[in-house]
């Protein structure tokens, strides 16, 4: 048998399968990745411990379910196969019978919507579906950001501002740090907010697949027997146009995925008359129109809050979405939410922006609606110029703020080289916040 410092079917298996599982579920790439034992890294390592790796990644059940990109599952396991290969270890027929079953697989446009697991202390796992993208469409609402599992990790070890409380989250994105959140810690409620229309899409499915049914796939047969027509047809369309190939100077100006969903028939029918027409003609102008700029929740699984933007899961109403344009603050939507907290993750990267999001920080700040609640913003500071506008920012609208010390614990894995710095922002009025 090969040499293994600590074989992984020993007493250490469990953390350095875990370690291994959750870089591949979160994709990080196969030469970043960190194998836990020097040996592995060496190509020394057992059969029974290379089954064990397949079984705790490319063969998991979490993996048939919410499988990583098909180019990444191949990259993982060539590299394993290399690394054998280059010192000359032999290899399970496992491996290669995974890899030919991998190279099997077609790849086409499902290829620019993949899945990324993330494992929470507590043992749950947030199930996201992310474009292989880092900016697509105009919109960063695609990816999970730095900052977001960075200020997850504070909130983890500061459950306790976070206890019984009412939360929003401004631009949520996909929704890893509420939903982490809402898995994580003990709220009475979390409202998830953005404006873009395809990253609300993906986010208001993402919270369907983590609070409704914790073992349903967007991809699996029976999912897909029971979705509706009309978002099985938005969902191929998004994976569509982000495969079509854009020149960089058109991506701001394209909204590609207009959403609108209504409780009435008559409105379900209008969106699915709308996706009909639009899948007449060229693939690569199937930009849909912006002229209908209002969102409304599938009415199967949501439900509006007072005639509001405000859309609250039938499952559960303590967890909500909200359709929320900085730019245009809508005072009823605003009423609706009453948040307690208020946190956000990688909002402050555009100096255009700023003043809309400062704006909206000091309505809810300022007590205007009947709660005094504190903001957490994380953010990954890679222009200093932007964080200082937008601190001078906060500063001329009267805020307080502080930089408050990293999580101590890293539990995602992502590239921290860049700092991340969170702030806690209040309003002077508030008697609640000592400085």
């Amino acid at each position: 048998m090969a040499t293994s410092i600590n074989n992984y079917t020993d007493r250490n298996n469990e953390e350095i399968l875990h370690l291994i599982s959750t870089q591949f579920f979160q994709m990080v790439p196969v030469r970043r990745i960190q194998w836990g034992e020097k040996s592995l890294c060496l190509g020394n390592i057992a059969i029974e411990d290379q089954q064990a790796v397949l079984e705790a990644t490319v063969s998991s059940a979490l993996c048939s379910s919410y499988p990583p990109s098909l180019s990444y599952r191949r990259a993982f396991v060539k590299y394993l196969i290399q690394k054998l290969e280059d010192n000359e270890v032999e290899l399970c027929d496992e491996i290669y019978e995974s890899y030919t079953d991998l190279l099997q697989e077609t790849e086409d446009e499902d290829d620019t919507l993949c899945y990324k697991s993330y494992f929470l202390p507590n043992k749950e796992i947030v199930n996201l579906q992310e474009s292989v993208h880092i900016i697509s469409q105009g919109t960063t609402g695609l990816s999970t950001w730095q900052a977001a599992l960075h200020l997850a990790e504070w909130c983890f070890e500061h459950e306790s501002f976070l206890k019984n409380k009412n939360v929003l989250e401004l631009g949520s994105g996909l929704g890893f740090l509420g939903i982490a959140v809402c898995k994580q810690c003990q709220l009475d409620s979390f409202t998830f907010s953005d404006f873009h229309p395809q990253v609300l899409f993906l986010l208001m499915k993402n919270i369907e697949i983590n609070f409704l049914n914790e073992h349903f796939s967007l991809e699996c047969p029976q999912f897909l027997e029971n979705c509706e027509s009309k978002d099985k047809k938005m969902l191929k369309k998004i994976k569509r146009q982000l495969s079509v190939k854009k020149e960089p100077a058109m991506e701001d100006s394209c909204e590609i995925m207009q959403i609108s969903y209504n409780s009435m028939v008559s409105s379900t029918e209008t969106v699915e008359k709308e996706l009909d027409e639009h899948e007449v003609g060229s693939e690569q102008e199937e930009e849909l129109s912006n002229s209908n700029d209002h969102f409304l929740a599938s009415n199967s699984h949501w439900s509006s809050v007072n005639d509001s933007n405000v859309y609250a899961l039938n499952h559960s109403d303590s967890i909500r979405l909200m359709k929320f344009n900085w730019e245009f603050c809508n005072e009823k939507d605003l009423c609706e939410s009453q948040p307690d907290v208020l946190l956000a993750a990688d909002v402050v990267y555009d100096k255009a922006i700023i003043p809309f999001l400062v704006h909206v920080l000091n309505q809810f700040l300022s007590g205007a609606f009947g709660s005094w609640p504190v903001a957490y913003i994380a953010s990954t500071v890679r222009n200093e110029d932007t964080r200082d506008h937008f601190l001078v920012a906060l500063g001329n609208k009267g805020l307080h703020y502080e930089i408050l010390d990293p999580p101590t614990a890293k539990l995602f894995h992502y590239d921290d080289i860049i700092p991340i710095e969170i702030l806690r922002i209040w309003h002077p009025s508030n008697k609640t916040v000592k400085s």
